[in-house]
């Protein structure tokens, strides 16, 4: 008879490598495996499955999965433990179990390299095939070296069913344990590729702040190569490019210490020279486009934030804006001064070509662009700028009317 309390309980000690194989799998140490299996194998051989007149485990399944995906050592210290094991359960003649083994350890070896190189299907193919040879093999041989010349009609051939049953559950761990090294791959492969999309994304955010400063640089050498300039706009043109150089430098700088974060150096930001020196190094890249840049400033207002990443958050909208004029128009930045709510609104419009309500809604998200060539991390830029100032922006376009930036800042009560 079959005692089915303890098949049952020998079936699912075999699957326990499966709880910590997936975790682990990475540490493809020959020990790791070898713990990993020795559990389940010793486990199936303290309580075994009593079958006619014989006694039946299924250490097959461990021994011979462990020892194909644990490599030439950890079938060596696998099949040792159980020979060490097997001793010290007693009842066995030693000598003649290590030979009824030992064509099964030959085998194993052979296979191994093959087993390494073979795929999914194949590798349950060969751990079945295995598995059944190790069984016929085992206790025929040593039942043979025994003088037990009976014992091969009398109690083989009717466990064959049972054997069978230790095959098909040597193909459902090899397939658990193949479906978990896939999903640990295409883990690996989604990590890598988050890596690279991290690295281009990044790349194109560099070349998108840097180009900035870069177009302005180019509008205003292209300016002074004017022999009609005079020698005070040359000065202040050439100040001008200087500070735009300088400007590039500082982003690529910050985008270097993302590595290595450094505290942000915040200051009192005056509003008029900040729109003034923006609108002034926008001028070059307007003219070319053939769009009149109006200032609107009538008080003085001050507030608190990081003063060369809000100029590139104004400049970055300016240049958005001319861009959205591809005929020409104007481009307005003015503010005014709220008192009671202790705020200033920042206004920033064009008569451009304006936007849709889809795209306004998606307006600064990540790498989101109305631009055929954009990458929307300019956008993406403003608005980080404007809420690391504890800032808000509010957008409204209407297709064909232009768009106007509302930006919302508190002011600096220490000004």
């Amino acid at each position: 008879m079959i005692s089915h309390s303890d098949f049952i309980l020998n079936a699912f000690i075999i699957f326990l490598p499966l709880i910590f194989y997936g975790p682990f799998n990475k540490r493809k140490h020959p020990l790791f495996v070898y713990v990993l299996f020795l559990i389940p194998l010793i486990i199936t051989m303290t309580f075994p499955v009593k079958i006619f007149d014989s006694v039946l485990d299924l250490r097959a399944i461990p021994l011979v999965i462990g020892s194909l995906y644990g490599g030439i050592y950890t079938t060596l210290l696998l099949f040792g433990s159980m020979l060490t094991y097997r001793q010290i359960l007693g009842g066995i003649e030693l000598f003649h179990y290590f030979l009824s083994l030992l064509p099964t350890i030959v085998l194993l070896l052979l296979l191994i390299r093959i087993y390494e190189k073979s795929g999914a299907k194949k590798r349950m193919l060969l751990a079945s095939g295995i598995c059944f040879f190790l069984r016929v093999t085992v206790v025929n041989f040593y039942a043979l070296l025994e003088g037990k010349e009976t014992f091969f009609m009398a109690s083989f051939v009717p466990s064959l069913p049972i054997i069978l049953v230790q095959c098909v559950m040597a193909v459902m761990l090899v397939f658990m344990i193949e479906t978990i090294r896939s999903q640990n791959r295409m883990q690996e492969e989604i990590i890598q590729a988050e890596k690279m999309k991290v690295v281009s994304e990044i790349a194109a955010s560099v070349a998108h702040e840097v180009r900035n400063p870069l177009t302005s640089v180019r509008g205003f050498i292209q300016l002074l190569s004017n022999p009609a300039l005079s020698e005070h706009k040359r000065k202040e043109f050439s100040a001008i490019t200087l500070e735009e150089l300088d400007r590039a430098e500082s982003i690529i700088s910050d985008y270097l210490s993302l590595a290595k974060p450094q505290i942000e150096r915040f200051e009192s930001i005056c509003l008029d020279e900040a729109l003034s020196k923006a609108a002034q190094i926008l001028s070059s890249y307007a003219n070319m486009q053939n769009v009149e840049i109006i200032t609107n400033i009538k008080h003085p207002a001050t507030v608190y934030g990081s003063k060369s990443k809000f100029r590139q958050a104004i400049i970055n909208i300016g240049k958005n804006a001319i861009e959205a004029m591809p005929a020409g128009g104007k481009l307005s930045l003015s503010y005014t001064v709220n008192e009671p709510n202790n705020n200033v609104i920042i206004s920033i419009s064009d008569t451009g070509i304006g936007m849709n309500e889809e795209q306004l809604n998606r307006l600064g998200a990540p790498y989101y662009t109305t631009k055929d060539k954009g990458t929307g991390l300019g956008t993406m830029v403003i608005f980080s700028v404007i809420r690391g100032m504890n800032g808000k922006i509010e957008v409204h376009s209407k297709e064909g009317a232009g768009t106007t930036y509302h930006i919302t800042l508190p002011l600096n009560e220490q000004a």
